[in-house]
């Protein structure tokens, strides 16, 4: 089998290579709107939590 007969063709190839980026898109836009309506996921973020510090050792 050789590449060219992979996906069918290059044609073919740069059809399921453009499916993939509009479901990709559209998965981005659909969480965006979600997001939106629901609000943030519950809970901190882990993100959001600060760092210990060595500031902060037991005093001696």
């Amino acid at each position: 089998m050789s590449s060219s007969d992979l996906f069918g063709g290059p044609k073919r190839l740069l059809t399921v290579v453009a499916v993939i980026v509009v479901v990709t898109l559209l998965a981005a836009v659909v969480t965006l709107i979600v997001r939106q309506i629901l609000g943030p996921p519950e809970g901190p973020s882990p993100y959001d939590t600060p760092s210990i510090s060595t500031s902060q050792s037991s005093p001696e």
